[in-house]
C-alpha cells in the first residue's frame, strides 16, 4: 500500500468521525444554550413570584389597617389568597419545565430519528440523509476500489463537502422544526 493509499483511506475514515464529533459538540452547545435560557426564565419566574408575594403582603397589611370589621376583610383575604396561589403556580411551572427537558446526546437526536412536526423540516431531513448516503458511498468506494484511490484530491473534496453539507442540513432541519420558526405546519 502506497502513501497515497494510506492518505486516502485515512481521510475516508476520519471525515465521518470528525463530522459525528462536530455534531455531538454542536448538540452539547445547543443544550447548554437551552439550559442557560431556561435558567434565566426560571429566575425571572421566581423574581416575579417574590414581588407578587411581597405586594400581596403589603396590600393585606394596608387592608387590615383600614378595615373596620373582620367581615370587611373576607373579600381582600380571597384576593390575597388568589395572588399567592398564582405566584405559587408560576414557581411550580418554572420548576416543572426543568424536570421535563431531556438534555443528553443520543443517536436519535444526532441522526434526526425523532418525529418532526413541520413539513419543511421533514424535507430538509431527507436531504440530510441523502448527504449521509453519498458520504457512505464515497467511503465504500474508496475503501474497496484501488483505482479510486488515485483520485485522492477529488475523494477528499467529495467527503469533506458532503460532510459539511450534512452538518448544514442537520442544523437547518432542527431550526426549521423549532417552535419559533416562521414556517407553517
Amino acid at each position: 500500500m502506497s502513501a497515497q493509499d494510506v492518505v486516502t483511506v485515512s481521510v475516508a475514515v476520519l471525515v465521518p468521525v470528525v463530522t459525528a464529533a462536530a455534531g455531538v459538540v454542536s448538540l452539547r452547545a445547543q443544550d447548554r444554550r437551552v439550559r442557560r435560557s431556561r435558567a434565566g426564565r426560571r429566575r425571572l419566574a421566581f423574581e416575579d413570584a417574590t414581588r407578587q408575594v411581597a405586594f400581596a403582603a403589603e396590600w393585606w397589611k394596608a387592608k387590615q389597617l383600614v378595615a373596620a370589621t373582620p367581615e370587611a376583610l373576607q373579600g381582600p383575604t380571597a384576593v390575597a389568597n388568589d395572588w399567592l396561589d398564582e405566584a405559587s403556580a408560576r414557581v411550580t411551572a418554572a420548576e416543572q419545565a426543568d424536570i421535563d427537558e431531556e438534555t443528553r446526546v443520543s443517536v436519535s437526536r444526532l441522526l434526526l430519528l425523532y418525529r418532526f412536526h413541520r413539513w419543511s423540516a421533514k424535507a430538509i431531513r431527507i436531504g440530510f440523509y441523502a448527504a449521509l448516503a453519498f458520504m457512505a458511498t464515497v467511503i465504500t468506494v474508496v475503501l474497496n476500489d484501488a483505482e479510486s484511490r488515485e483520485a485522492v484530491g477529488f475523494n477528499i473534496w467529495a467527503l469533506t463537502s458532503s460532510a459539511m453539507l450534512a452538518l448544514f442540513l442537520r442544523f437547518w432541519a432542527v431550526s426549521a422544526d423549532s417552535p419559533d420558526s416562521p414556517d407553517q405546519r
